[in-house]
């Protein structure tokens, strides 16, 4: 067995562009609730991105013999014993330790650091052994995704807090919500002569290739009304931004609905893309929204 470090082998088993996602959800979460964002937000964002990739290695172990089974993941670092089960071990504990204590120390309040612990259960100790059971493995992963923003939120202090609680309940719908046509574009993306996909639970066993693209059609559209119920609920401030917003969450069923009956080939990536845009989005105007006054107050 040969060990490697380097930089791609780190990306990988970090899942970067994920924990990097959820790092920023979680920012965004603070950013929402503070009264203006400061070191506190970049400790957040930090604990929460050591805590992520610590679980994402922690996944990649858990998955190791399972992803020998699908085109997707049989090149990973660990199936290919290009990186040490001891050393992934290590790294994967080192990183969660230190994105615990980041939160439990960093910051002046208790909650972040307990649904970090949550967040980590679900994640590790719910959806990665109970993928390789049952599709309902699906709802643990949502739970998780809803946590990091509510992560950040928390970080706030009570008194200094200048969201409502129904403000946080938005955020977290909406993440859990896109979590659902994710993990669906996901499956429709897997090869139908994966070997995995008799081994193992499968979407793409359960429907219908198109039956599959309609689910993913209604869960968009589900994920449009919760971005609508949040900007009801006051969610972005600035006109601009809550109209900019409002117009993604209107045509986005549409892009989403051309990839599957125009360009049905493309339809797993194009649909996956615009699915993370459409998040990136919705956190950054969000984060604007909040910054931009405290830049240049009127």
């Amino acid at each position: 067995m040969v060990e490697t470090g380097g930089i791609r082998a780190a990306i990988e088993l970090t899942k970067f562009r994920l924990t990097g996602f959820i790092a920023l959800s979680a920012m965004f979460g603070h950013i929402l609730a503070a009264p203006a964002p400061g070191i506190d937000t970049l400790v957040t964002g930090a604990g929460v991105w050591l805590l992520a990739a610590g679980a994402a290695v922690f996944n990649h172990i858990q998955d190791r013999r399972y992803d020998r089974w699908f085109a997707r993941t049989r090149h990973r670092c660990l199936v290919q014993n290009r990186v040490g089960l001891q050393t992934a071990g290590w790294v994967a504990s080192g990183l969660v330790f230190s994105g615990l204590a980041l939160l439990a120390g960093g910051l002046d309040t208790h909650l972040p650091w307990i649904l970090g612990v949550l967040a980590l259960a679900c994640y590790n100790g719910l959806y990665t052994p109970l993928k390789k059971k049952t599709l309902f493995a699906v709802w643990p992963g949502v739970i998780c995704g809803m946590l990091p923003p509510a992560i950040g939120w928390t970080a706030v202090p009570q008194a200094l807090c200048h969201g409502t609680g129904i403000q946080l309940f938005g955020v977290m719908l909406v993440m859990g919500i896109w979590q659902v046509p994710h993990f669906l574009v996901l499956a429709a993306a897997q090869p139908v002569c994966d070997p995995g996909a008799d081994r193992f639970p499968s979407f793409i066993r359960l429907w219908t290739k198109t039956e599959l693209f309609l689910q993913i059609l209604v869960w968009v559209c589900v994920y449009s009304l919760g971005i609508f119920w949040f900007l009801l609920n006051g969610g972005i401030v600035l006109p601009g931004f809550s109209a900019s917003l409002a117009g993604m969450a209107l045509v986005l069923p549409g892009v989403m609905g051309l990839f599957f009956t125009r360009f049905p080939a493309y339809a797993g990536a194009g649909g996956f893309t615009t699915l993370n845009l459409s998040m990136l989005i919705f956190m950054v105007l969000g984060i604007l929204d909040r910054i931009l006054p405290t830049v240049f107050p009127l």
